[in-house]
């Protein structure tokens, strides 16, 4: 069982550690239209760089919490962690596994014309959005038994020290 525990701890580690590593390129991003919209040549053109700012000193600090919460509680194997964790999985995880899978990404002013290099970025992205969400699912599904039968467990400790 301890095994199955570890194995889960690195599973759902390495997406959260994944969030962690992105963060600071979107904390230091700069928009490559910044001159033109600066200069009133790109009128029809939004500054979308106060965002990304944003979305990266979120994404910090939910790696920095989750990783907290996985590293100290739910490696103890407290029960609120394991719950934590699920919340922050499905509440993140999930709408970025969505909001990734949204077609026709080429409509989208911010992705038309993109150099080679920002369309390699796209199959990196697109890869990361399936790969550290199925991660994340498995290790808290593998998770699961060890939290019901730990609190058998303490039940039957309990019952065997009456």
């Amino acid at each position: 069982m301890k095994t199955l525990h570890r194995v889960s701890l690195v599973l759902i580690a390495l997406p959260l550690v994944a969030i962690l590593w992105s963060s600071p390129r979107m904390m230091l991003f700069v928009q490559p239209e910044r001159k033109e919209i600066a200069a009133g040549r790109l009128g029809g053109m939004f500054s979308y760089e106060n965002f990304v700012h944003e979305v990266g000193f979120a994404r910090l600090v939910l790696a920095v919490i989750g990783l907290l919460i996985l590293f100290i509680p739910y490696r103890k194997g407290e029960r609120w962690a394991f719950a934590a964790l699920a919340v922050l999985i499905v509440c993140y995880e999930l709408p970025v596994f969505f909001f990734f899978s949204i077609p026709n990404l080429g409509t989208w002013p911010i992705f038309r014309n993109l150099p080679e290099e920002r369309v390699s970025n796209l199959a990196s992205l697109n890869f990361q959005r399936y790969f550290f969400t199925i991660l994340a699912f498995a290790g808290l599904a593998i998770a699961v038994p060890q939290f019901i039968t730990g609190r058998r467990n303490a039940q039957l400790k309990d019952v065997r020290t009456i």
